[in-house]
């Protein structure tokens, strides 16, 4: 398999189980009392095993899956994505679609000063580094702009949140905090075993 099959190849592979993960509970995982979303990482797996060009295109599905789920066109709507996106759509779009495709620049930068290490203690610390920041990256942003772009309109946001407009900056950082830890954690524990051993395959053919 050449080169150029093998990224249409994992492209395709990481893109369905995207969309299948963002369409389906089964991207979500009870962790009481939090659900941890594992949406970004094929998204942080392709940009690692790929580049960043495949992890752009893997975070536009990403984006996608999140707009499906707001639009109700998924078995695991987002009450609150239908919220903002019926009203205040441009919003709700940038939203969606900007901390996505932010993922894998951010997975690719933390990942190069690494990209010479095969082998050891200093790749696994490579991939984690970048699988952590990746996914803290997507709670990051999601939760800044969705921030910033409706600070505007605080009060129509905070009772969404069960918060007033003057709590809200505190509020959004408590969620940012409770859930962006926990989902970095998990990718990391699923992401450095994962492409160490698609590596290993990649190393024997």
């Amino acid at each position: 398999m050449n080169i150029k099959t093998r990224k249409i190849t994992i492209t395709a592979i990481l893109a369905a189980l995207t969309l299948l993960l963002g369409l389906t509970p089964i991207g979500f995982i009870p962790i009481p009392p939090l659900t941890v979303t594992l949406m970004c990482i094929p998204v942080i797996i392709g940009t690692l095993l790929e580049g960043l060009s495949v992890g752009l295109t893997l975070g536009f599905v990403f984006g996608l899956t999140s707009l499906c789920q707001a639009i109700g066109f998924t078995l695991v709507p987002n009450p609150f994505g239908m919220w903002l996106i019926s009203n205040f759509p441009l919003q709700a779009v940038i939203t969606i679609f900007i901390p996505r495709l932010l993922i894998p620049v951010v997975v690719w930068s933390v990942i190069k000063p690494f990209s010479t290490q095969e082998k050891g203690f200093k790749n696994k610390f490579g991939i984690g580094l970048s699988a952590f920041a990746g996914s803290l990256a997507n709670t990051v942003f999601f939760l800044g702009f969705l921030y910033l772009l409706m600070l505007p309109n605080a009060e129509a946001l905070a009772p969404n949140l069960g918060t007033t407009p003057e709590g809200l900056l505190s509020v959004i950082a408590g969620i940012g905090a409770m859930n962006g830890l926990p989902e970095a954690a998990v990718a990391v524990i699923l992401t450095i075993p994962i492409v160490m051993a698609i590596r290993k395959l990649k190393n024997k053919k």
